[in-house]
């Protein structure tokens, strides 16, 4: 008869051979991300000395020599040499597997438990819900279970909606805009019924964010969000430098993987000079609207950095966390999502020519041992 360490021990060796495909899955996918932005970073050469003042800091901390393909890298797009950017392959791989409790993780990743998690946050606010669904049962926003034909009845004329994944979405492809009227999108003239079907379990519908006056005329086309990424060090909550992401040629996705510009936000909120798509474009000018992102200045960042690592307080069990926002048509903070795993740390520094953790940069590099 199998004994009870019999049966941990096979699960334990299946959770691990689970863990190992899941870490070649990242590991395949940044080598094929940095082999395919190489006609960027190859052309860049640092000198002996930056060489060596790499590799000084990562022998010292981390105990061995790394690629310097991704200080390259970030080089490429925003001009400056950086000796503490953070490679985004030894992130992936090894630093957020640290920081973050997996196990809890995927208990609250769910994007609909946002309103439970935060509501009591002074200063933002969440986008009113029109719908939840969770495992194929519908929901009210304040929780109550509804059957089918309410659910479709609460959207028949609901107007514009946005309708996202809850679970194991990303880069924002996965976020859709429609006009429910009569009970069918007026954008494509798709039913109501088809388009929910479409998403089988675990969405979202929320309303439509109108975005700040300050954000439209850089873009009118997207939400154009705000990635604040907190990390926690010691006893305290801290910042990595903040970005603006837009979209541009008609997209109402404003990721900088699916098409976007990104451009670096200052703690006082001022733009930078340059906005960067994922391949290198480098733009002083929105090229649909023509707006400067030069001196172009942001409202409520300051109060936006306070609420992130308030937010992050509440989040235990994660040590780092990407939140999401944008500014509505009263500048008033909105929480759109947050992230805690797949997490991101190279367009944070491409666009800024800032390291990530900056002054912690060695306590994070110290984790990983």
């Amino acid at each position: 008869m199998r004994t009870d360490s019999y049966r941990k021990t096979v699960t334990a060796g299946l959770l691990k051979a689970v863990n190992s495909m899941y870490l070649v899955k990242i590991l395949a996918g940044e080598y094929y991300n940095i082999f395919r932005k190489r006609h960027l970073y190859r052309t860049i050469r640092i000198s002996d000395s930056e060489e060596a003042e790499i590799q000084d800091m990562w022998t010292k901390y981390y105990g061995r020599r790394i690629s310097t393909r991704w200080h390259r890298l970030y080089q490429s797009y925003s001009g400056r040499f950086n000796v503490k950017y953070f490679p985004e392959m030894l992130f992936t791989t090894k630093l957020e597997r640290k920081l973050n409790n997996r196990e809890i993780g995927r208990m609250i990743s769910d994007k609909s438990f946002l309103g439970m998690y935060y509501r009591d946050i002074e200063g933002v606010r969440l986008p009113d819900t029109y719908l939840i669904n969770n495992s194929g049962v519908f929901y009210t926003s304040d929780r109550k279970i509804i059957s089918k034909e309410k659910a479709y009845a609460a959207l028949e004329d609901i107007g514009a909606a946005v309708i996202k994944p809850t679970l194991d979405s990303s880069s924002g492809d996965s976020v859709a805009l429609y006009d429910f009227r009569d009970g069918a999108d007026r954008r494509t003239g798709r039913k109501l019924a088809e388009v929910l079907a479409s998403y089988g379990e675990d969405f979202i519908v929320q309303e439509k964010i109108v975005p700040s006056e300050s954000l439209k005329v850089l873009y009118g086309g997207s939400i154009n969000t705000l990635r604040v990424i907190t990390y926690l060090v010691d006893d305290r909550v801290f910042h990595a430098p903040i970005t603006l992401s837009m979209g541009r040629g008609g997209s109402h996705v404003d990721n900088i993987q699916a098409g976007g510009i990104s451009v670096a936000v200052s703690d006082d909120g001022e733009l930078g000079s340059e906005g960067l798509t994922f391949f290198g474009e480098v733009h002083r000018f929105h090229p649909d609207t023509g707006t400067s992102f030069a001196n172009h200045r942001l409202p409520n960042i300051q109060k936006l950095i306070r609420v992130a690592c308030e937010m992050h307080e509440k989040t235990p069990h994660m040590r780092m966390v990407s939140w999401d926002f944008t500014l509505d048509e009263n500048d008033d903070i909105v929480l759109l999502e947050f992230n805690i795993f797949g997490q991101s740390v190279w367009f944070p520094q491409m666009v800024s020519g800032r390291a990530v953790f900056g002054e912690h940069t060695e306590q994070m590099i110290r984790m990983m041992r």
